[in-house]
């Protein structure tokens, strides 16, 4: 296995693990506030446009361009790549509660979110395969 697929395995590994230990603290701030449904909506709103600006910019960016030799250039990508995957995890965590708001607990909302992060993690690793083939070992 390339050095560029394990550190990005490891970089998802410590955003899943940062996103689980802040949803508990997400969800306490949330539920403590008095919002209204206009207020709701706004936040909404607001969560939903960073969450897709989060998710442009994921998609934007590509291992491709990048010289995988060069332990800078790696660690750059991961951290670009890492900070549009914490941005949209945290806003589907907020997205996932203020929606428990609206229509209540629903279970495939919550399944929903979690294919929507395991499918943004497969494309990164899908974009780093992309990027190596035919590079140099």
């Amino acid at each position: 296995m390339r050095k560029i697929i394990k550190e990005n395995f490891w970089a998802d590994i410590i955003i899943t693990i940062i996103l689980i230990s802040i949803f508990s603290p997400i969800n306490t701030f949330l539920t403590s506030l008095d919002l209204s449904a206009t207020d709701l909506n706004n936040m909404l709103i607001t969560v939903s446009m960073i969450s897709v600006i989060a998710c442009f910019g994921n998609f934007t960016f590509t291992y491709e361009k990048i010289n995988q030799n060069n332990p800078l250039h790696r660690y750059l990508a991961h951290f670009v790549t890492g900070s549009f995957m914490l941005v949209l995890g945290i806003t589907l965590i907020f997205l996932d509660i203020l929606l428990s708001f609206i229509i209540g607990h629903f279970l495939l909302i919550d399944i929903s979110f979690i294919i929507l992060y395991l499918a943004n993690i497969g494309f990164d690793f899908w974009d780093i395969l992309r990027g190596t083939i035919g590079s140099p070992k």
